[in-house]
């Protein structure tokens, strides 16, 4: 599992935008869970504040990155976000295994 890659994926919706992007978001755990490699696709929402989401992803290699990244599910969320994008703010962090 030396090449796993595991992502944290921080979110936070534009005020008034918390359902609409927490629909979009929901859309996307099933087909993701489903795609080859990957290994664990989580979503959560902060239980203090609706606004904040956050994934935690894992996925066999780069491939397998590169592969949900292209995946027409995907693509579909890229094209929502390009419209009207209700993300104020996102941070992705990359993680390796240290020990």
């Amino acid at each position: 599992m030396a090449d796993t890659i595991v992502l944290n994926v921080h979110i936070e919706a534009k005020e008034g935008r918390e359902e609409d992007l927490a629909r979009e978001l929901q859309s996307l755990v099933v087909p993701t869970r489903q795609e080859k490699g990957c290994l664990t696709y989580e979503l959560h929402r902060d239980s203090a504040n609706a606004k904040l989401f956050m994934f935690y992803e894992q996925f066999a290699d780069q491939a397998a990155l590169d592969t949900h990244i292209a995946a027409p599910h995907f693509q579909k969320f890229l094209g929502y976000r390009e419209k009207d994008d209700p993300v104020a703010q996102q941070t992705v962090t990359r993680w390796q295994k240290y020990a």
